[in-house]
């Protein structure tokens, strides 16, 4: 779900990620487990999007590991108390990597055929994405051949640091 003020400022966050996806490095795997539901809103309903909390950890290719709390927000999450979903975190190419790289918000990209499952879209930095763990190569099948993603659908992630060690 996008959260921009206008359709043109998503527009741009999009082109700006396409552009940077054909030259994206990976820099690390972001790993979230997850924890009670959070707290719901009044128009939740239990087939509609649920939010949970989340403690997720950061492990760059270089650099301190990172400790980030998280709110995701999905449908169809399994009834089980606890789960867990890895990322792959992609940076545009010789983007500079930070402390605190991940705390912001990341959306679903719209744009992706409804075979695949979306990567997650930094807001406001759309240069640094999450690619799903369980996401298939490109050209490993034809669209005919792969089947439409089953199960939840993360729907978006705020991130936040908590910590940072090393």
């Amino acid at each position: 779900m996008w959260r921009c003020s206008s359709m043109a400022a998503a527009l741009i966050m999009c082109s700006a990620w396409a552009a940077a996806a054909d030259n994206a490095d990976e820099v690390g795997k972001l790993t979230c487990t997850l924890g009670d539901p959070a707290e719901a809103s009044g128009g939740e309903q239990p087939t509609g999007p649920q939010t949970r909390n989340a403690l997720c950890t950061f492990k760059p290719k270089e650099g301190p590991e990172e400790t980030y709390s998280a709110t995701i927000q999905g449908v169809s999450f399994s009834a089980e108390p606890r789960a867990a979903f890895i990322w792959v975190v992609k940076t545009a190419a010789g983007a500079m990597i930070e402390a605190g790289l991940l705390e912001q918000s990341f959306s679903n990209d719209r744009r992706t055929p409804a075979d695949q499952k979306p990567p997650l879209i930094g807001q406001p930095n759309a240069g640094i994405a999450l690619h799903s763990m369980s996401d298939k190569s490109e050209g490993s099948a034809g669209a005919a051949d792969k089947p439409a993603p089953t199960g939840f659908v993360i729907l978006s992630v705020e991130l936040k640091l908590e910590s940072a060690s090393g």
